[in-house]
């Protein structure tokens, strides 16, 4: 069994669940609003930009953006605002939409307003939207870093890496201590198989942000990736101490002490990992196959349909694995025979 064991562990070196890892998006405060800034009506764009890079220009409603807003309308807009964040943090998206909508009505210079939008239209699914939304933000003020990140992470969705990289690394000019724009461009640059670089963002993203457990995770996911084990087994320990209901981290070290040989801790992973999230597809078809190796085929396929119910996309990946575990199990046996007679 220890011998089965080893030839079938790499089986369960698998990626986050999704074809997309944990990202971090970000929202601009109402308390980063400056209301009470002078603004300047006229449309010269260059005083604008030289305003906003000195920080004296208000990120409500700026010069580069050609709409006259008289001062109630600005308060309006700001009420809209405000609500339509209260909806945001209670996950309530398509009335943050609305809310947001109402605030860019009143007040068209409201950039930040554009931003969360985008962020709301992005975990709706509508990429489309949100890369307008985004865009619009930065027309108007394209100082704003959060509408970099956030465009970058949309066109990392989209499959669009380098333009990704692009943004995020924008984002980062104008922020140099901007934690979740490094961690952003690590993912993106991991997308595109470059290790090195992806190690070195959630390096400077745990630096900056120490608490971090999906930075951790998925700097675990680099190092595993380039060979690094014991590097990555680090990563995701410190994950699960910060977070020990990380799914994520608790599905990639199952997958580790598996390829060390020990069964037993991937599967108390595994299961930690589907207690954290029941929706975890992959997890569901990693301790499947850890199950199908031990023998324990009944459980194993309830992993399997489960998992398949949760992301038929999986199918794949679940019929290659099984044929081969059946293969080894086929040739285990046969030595065994072997040696038998």
């Amino acid at each position: 069994m220890k011998n089965q064991i080893a030839a079938v562990s790499v089986l369960l070196m698998l990626p986050l669940s999704g074809s997309f890892p944990y990202a971090e998006d970000t929202l601009v405060q109402e308390r980063l609003l400056r209301s009470e800034d002078r603004r300047d009506d006229s449309p010269d764009r260059a005083q604008a930009s030289e305003e906003i890079a000195k920080a004296t220009a208000s990120v409500v409603s700026i010069a580069a953006c050609k709409s006259i807003v008289l001062p109630e309308s600005v308060e309006t807009a700001m009420e809209y605002f405000r609500q339509a964040s209260v909806r945001y943090r209670k996950g309530d998206l398509d009335g943050a939409i609305r809310q947001y909508s109402s605030a860019v009505k009143w007040d068209p210079c409201l950039a930040p307003a554009y931003n969360n939008r985008g962020n709301a239209q992005r975990r709706k699914g509508r990429f489309e939207e949100a890369i307008g939304d985004f865009s619009r933000a930065l027309a108007i003020n394209p100082y704003l870093a959060e509408s970099f990140n956030n465009r970058g992470l949309v066109r990392h969705l989209r499959g669009e890496l380098d333009a990704a990289i692009t943004d995020l690394s924008r984002a980062i000019e104008l922020q140099p201590r901007y934690s979740s724009a490094y961690f952003n461009r690590g993912n993106a640059y991991r997308a595109k198989g470059n290790m090195e670089a992806a190690v070195a963002d959630f390096d400077r993203s745990i630096e900056l942000n120490p608490k971090s457990a999906p930075a951790y995770n998925n700097r675990g996911e680099a190092r595993q990736a380039r060979g690094d084990l014991e590097a990555a087994m680090t990563d995701y320990e410190n994950a699960v101490k910060l977070n020990p209901n990380h799914p994520e981290a608790l599905n990639n070290r199952g997958a580790l002490r598996f390829l060390r040989g020990d069964a037993n801790g991937a599967l108390a992973d595994l299961d930690r990992a589907i207690a954290a999230n029941p929706a975890y597809a992959t997890a569901y078809m990693n301790r499947g196959l850890l199950r199908l190796v031990q023998g324990e085929k009944a459980d194993a396929e309830d992993d399997f349909k489960r998992c398949l119910q949760l992301d038929a996309r999986l199918r794949p990946a679940i019929n290659e694995r099984t044929r081969m575990v059946g293969r080894i199990a086929k040739r285990e046996l046969g030595d065994w025979t072997a040696g038998a007679e």
